[in-house]
């Protein structure tokens, strides 16, 4: 039993890719979920399939402010807990910018670029649900990291993989010093999962992975989706601190 009904849900990286599937996951088990875009025309197309759903909770998506990413401003969910009651549970899913530039070409300038995408994104994501956060009866931060971003590898994009590292230990170190609060943060380091609208540039193809991977297959958003309505669900209070490999055992494999 995964208790979501009656909770919010702040969602950065959800209207493409493999967050759809958890979008819908999430509302189907009674979850109100506010997808953070810049992907209005998208987005909205998200939010009136799910709602036609007549599922129990409720899916509604917040535009880029002018003065930058909504997810990243402290009077949006004040807004929220005023809208629904509470903001319980936030999941940075954003990807990265899909340019593959080998190692040797790649300027310094150019991976702090990346890097900054991708971990100030994670963290100005959290400190700006922090207030909000900390007024939920269960408090929940997901993060997203990819198996070559844990373990290094060579099918991810440099830049990506060493900023999805990045966002690994962000995760660890917020756990650590929110744990006391009784907010769990943990991470998912996403596999082979093939993007419902196919490869970006840059993209790792998830077909590469496939003689490494144990299972002897692909996976799948909806499996990324269970995982996440766990991770932001109640029943995952004691789980902090932990990076969760889906990848069909592809990181058991050297």
């Amino acid at each position: 039993m995964q208790t979501l009904k009656g909770r919010t849900c702040v969602f950065a990286g959800a209207t493409a890719g493999d967050g759809v599937a958890a979008v819908k996951a999430l509302c189907a088990g009674g979850m109100n979920v506010v997808m953070m875009t810049h992907q209005a025309a998208r987005a909205q197309t998200l939010v009136d399939e799910v709602n036609g759903m007549n599922l129990p909770g409720k899916c509604k998506a917040v535009g880029a402010l002018e003065n930058g990413p909504a997810e990243e401003a402290p009077e949006v969910y004040e807004s929220l807990v005023q809208e629904f009651g509470s903001v319980d549970v936030i999941i940075a899913n954003t990807g990265g910018f899909g340019k593959n530039i080998p190692m040797e070409e790649l300027s310094g300038d150019q991976l702090l670029r990346d890097v900054e995408h991708l971990l100030c994104g994670a963290f100005n994501m959290l400190r700006a649900a922090l207030p909000s956060l900390r007024k939920s009866k269960a408090p929940r931060v997901i993060f997203m990291t990819t198996t070559e971003g844990v373990n290094g590898g060579v099918h991810e994009s440099f830049s990506n993989a060493v900023a999805k590292g990045a966002v690994h230990s962000l995760a660890l170190n917020a756990a650590a010093r929110l744990a006391g609060e009784n907010i769990t943060v943990n991470c998912i380091a996403k596999g082979a999962i093939p993007r419902i609208e196919g490869l970006h540039p840059g993209d790792a193809d998830p077909e590469d992975f496939l003689p490494s991977i144990p299972m002897g297959r692909l996976g799948t958003p909806e499996e990324l989706a269970e995982l996440i309505c766990f991770l932001a669900s109640e029943e995952s209070r004691y789980l902090t601190g932990q990076t969760i490999h889906l990848t069909g055992g592809l990181e058991l494999r050297k």
